[in-house]
């Protein structure tokens, strides 16, 4: 319960914190032996309306400050995903052991927004990315605001989505001039289905841009599916991509959101 002395205007619940420094979708040149050093991939979302939505973290050259529009979110965190000791090849830290954290808000949160802050780094002993809920109205001051939640730290969050999973995002340099090129691994038991891959489509869209060389790889044996794309952006020097596979128009996968910033 929180007791306003002052007009609050914003206001952050359910913090957490972690570290990301490098990474396939996220390197900025560092010279490190290790191929990626970070304990948290990224932050996921149940919203409101029970979308599943995954967006991967980065180590940004400025910093970046996302917001996430929801009302009544039913869970948000953020999550470590990559879970192979040689994704990091660090004794050492174990980074592939480190937990993911989920908040699970109790009662009705009403509209609002799931922050998310990049920081730029040049260290792992930073927690340079940070996310919380923030209430869209301001707290008035003499008010009295009451807030509850459950918090777990775990392997992977206790509610999945029932999905496949954007297990592996990497980037870098596209065909032509200021294009991107993206690959994304999706995985999901329902992928092994070879009637249901054959009717899968990947919606992907850049906002600003355009999407060009867009390809998708199945691999039922794996459960798993592969899309890559390039993103033009033309004149623009930032992009925000969303990317969901459908299939007969119902979603199978859950939808990854990502920010690209030449």
């Amino acid at each position: 319960t929180l007791f306003a002395r002052a007009n609050l205007d914003h206001v952050g619940f359910g913090c957490v914190m972690g570290t990301f420094l490098s990474g396939p979708q996220s390197r900025r040149g560092f010279d490190d032996l290790r191929p990626a050093v970070h304990e948290i991939s990224g932050v996921q979302m149940l919203t409101g309306n029970g979308e599943w939505i995954y967006r991967p973290v980065s180590n940004p050259a400025n910093l970046q400050v996302s917001s996430f529009q929801d009302s009544n979110p039913r869970g948000f965190g953020l999550v470590q995903r990559e879970r192979e000791p040689n994704a990091f090849v660090d004794d050492d830290q174990r980074f592939e052991l480190r937990p993911s954290v989920w908040m699970e808000p109790l009662g009705e949160w009403g509209p609002g927004s799931v922050q998310l802050i990049e920081i730029p780094s040049e260290s792992e002993l930073n927690d340079n990315i940070i996310s919380y809920w923030r209430p869209r109205q301001p707290i008035a001051a003499g008010s009295e605001t009451t807030i509850a939640y459950r918090q777990a730290w775990c392997w992977q969050p206790p509610e999945r989505p029932p999905l496949a999973t954007a297990t592996r995002l990497r980037q870098g340099r596209g065909s032509q001039a200021r294009r991107r090129r993206f690959l994304v691994d999706f995985t999901g038991d329902r992928l092994g289905d070879p009637a249901l891959v054959a009717a899968i489509r990947a919606n992907v869209t850049a906002t600003p841009g355009t999407i060009q060389n867009l390809r998708l790889w199945p691999y039922p044996e794996r459960r798993s599916m592969r899309v890559a794309f390039e993103v033009d952006p033309g004149s623009e020097t930032l992009s925000e991509l969303r990317l969901v596979l459908d299939a007969g128009g119902q979603p199978v996968s859950e939808t990854l959101l990502n920010r690209w910033t030449w």
